[in-house]
C-alpha cells in the first residue's frame, strides 16, 4: 500500500506526514481516557486533607470517558460543518493544554473539571482522525484503519509502564504526557483543508439522519460492554480458579494486547478476503467462544486462551465499523462519532450488569452470559450469510 504521495500532486491525497498524523489519532483515547490510571493512587495520597480523595481520583480517571461518549456525535456535526483538519488541530492543541493543567492545581474539583472537558477533546482528536481516514480512496482505506486501530495497543505498551514509573516521582508528573499531542500538530497542519472526494458514490445503507445504522449501534454497544469484561473482571473470576498472585492475573491481559495487535495489524487483508459483513459476524463468534471458553476455564492457561480469542475478535471491531461507515454512509463523521459514542457510554453500566449477573450466576456466570449473547446471533449472521451466497449463486 503507497501512502507516499504529497498533497501537492494534485489528488488532494495527505502526503506521508499527514498520513501519519491521522494513524497517530488512535493514540489521544488511550492517552486521554486510560493512561492516568496508574497514577491515579498518588493523586489521591497527595489530598491527604479531603475525605473524598480517594473517590475524587477514581472520578476523575472516569469523566473523560463519560465526557468524551456524550461529545462525539456532537464532535461528528462540527467536523461535518467545519471540516476535519481544522477540528483535529483545535482539539490537538486543547488536549495538551487541559490535559497538563492539572500541574498548576491544588484543588481536585477542578482537576475534575479539566477531565471533563479533555473528554472533549478526546472526541475531537479521534473522531476527527477517523474522518479523516474516511475521505480517503476506499482502496487504501481498510488498512489505513486498521493500522489506526494497531496504533493504539502499541502505544500502550509503552504508555501504561511510564506513566507508572513517573507517578513515583511525583502526582503532577504524569499530565505532562498529554504533551505528546503537540507533535502531532506541524503534521496535522499538512493535511488538505479540504475533504477529499471518494472514488466512489457512498448510499446511506441505513440511520440517515445519524449516520449510522441503529443495528451499528446496537452492536457498538455491546461490542463496548465486552471490552470492559476482561480488564475489569477477569481479576474478580481468577481469584475463584485460586490465581491471585497480581503478576499472573496481568498474563492475560498482555495475551489479550498481543490478540489485538495481531488482528488489526491485518485488518486489510481479512477485510480484502472476507468484507465487511463477514467481519463484523466473526468478530461475535471469536468472541463468542473465547468468553465461553473462558467462563469454563479451570486454571489459568486455559482463560488465557480464551481471552485472546476475545481480543481477536473484539480487535476486530472498531477498523471495521469505522471503515464500513466510511464507505457506506452520507455522513460518515457523523456515523462514526455516534458509533465511538455507542462503545463508550454503554460502558458505565457495565459495572451493575456484572454484579447483576455475578450474583445470580457467580463471576464465570459473566463470561457465560456475554458468551452466549456473542455466539448466537454470530452465528446466526454466519448462516444468513451463507444462505445469500448460495442464493446468490
Amino acid at each position: 500500500m503507497d501512502i507516499t504521495q504529497n498533497s501537492e500532486n494534485g489528488t488532494g491525497m495527505p502526503g506521508a506526514i499527514g498520513l501519519w498524523a491521522l494513524l497517530l489519532s488512535s493514540l489521544f483515547p488511550m492517552l486521554g481516557l486510560f493512561a492516568l490510571g496508574p497514577a491515579l493512587p498518588a493523586v489521591a495520597a497527595a489530598f491527604p486533607g479531603d475525605p473524598n480523595a480517594e473517590v475524587m481520583a477514581q472520578l476523575i480517571g472516569g469523566a473523560s470517558g463519560i465526557s468524551f461518549a456524550l461529545s462525539s456525535p456532537i464532535i461528528g456535526g462540527m467536523i461535518e460543518r467545519w471540516g476535519y483538519k481544522r477540528i483535529y488541530i483545535a482539539s490537538l492543541v486543547a488536549f495538551a493544554i487541559f490535559g497538563t493543567l492539572p500541574v498548576l492545581l491544588n484543588s481536585l474539583p477542578l482537576i475534575l473539571l479539566t477531565r471533563v472537558i479533555m473528554g472533549m477533546c478526546v472526541a475531537g482528536t479521534m473522531t476527527a482522525g477517523l474522518a479523516g481516514l474516511a475521505t480517503l480512496p476506499a482502496h487504501v482505506r481498510p488498512g489505513l484503519y486498521g493500522r489506526n486501530a494497531m496504533m493504539s495497543s502499541v502505544g500502550a505498551v509503552v504508555i501504561f509502564p511510564a506513566v507508572g514509573a513517573i507517578s513515583t516521582y511525583g502526582w503532577r508528573l504524569p499530565f505532562l504526557i498529554h504533551l505528546i499531542a503537540l507533535a502531532a500538530v506541524p503534521m496535522a497542519m499538512t493535511l488538505p483543508t479540504r475533504s477529499i472526494p471518494t472514488s466512489h458514490s457512498r448510499t446511506e445503507t441505513g440511520g440517515r439522519g445519524l449516520g449510522v445504522s441503529p443495528v451499528l449501534l446496537v452492536l457498538a454497544g455491546f461490542i463496548g460492554l465486552v471490552m470492559y469484561v476482561g480488564p475489569m473482571f477477569s481479576p474478580f473470576y481468577l481469584h475463584t480458579i485460586d490465581v491471585t498472585d497480581p503478576r499472573l492475573a496481568a498474563l492475560p491481559l498482555s495475551g489479550m494486547s498481543i490478540g489485538a495487535m495481531t488482528m488489526t495489524g491485518n485488518y486489510g487483508r481479512l477485510h480484502a478476503r472476507l468484507g465487511a459483513h463477514k467481519l463484523f459476524a466473526l468478530t461475535l463468534v471469536l468472541s463468542g467462544i473465547g468468553l465461553l471458553i473462558a467462563g469454563f476455564a479451570p486454571n489459568l492457561p486455559v482463560f488465557m486462551v480464551g481471552m485472546f480469542c476475545v481480543s481477536c475478535g473484539i480487535a476486530l471491531f472498531a477498523p471495521n465499523v469505522n471503515s464500513h461507515i466510511a464507505a457506506t454512509s452520507a455522513n460518515p463523521a457523523r456515523g462514526i462519532g455516534w458509533a465511538m459514542s455507542a462503545m463508550f457510554a454503554v460502558q458505565v453500566a457495565f459495572p451493575f450488569l456484572a454484579r447483576a449477573i455475578s450474583q445470580a450466576a457467580g463471576p464465570a456466570g459473566v463470561f457465560i452470559a456475554f458468551g452466549i449473547c456473542a455466539l448466537v446471533p454470530g452465528l446466526a449472521t454466519v448462516a444468513m450469510n451463507r444462505r445469500r451466497a448460495h442464493r446468490l449463486a
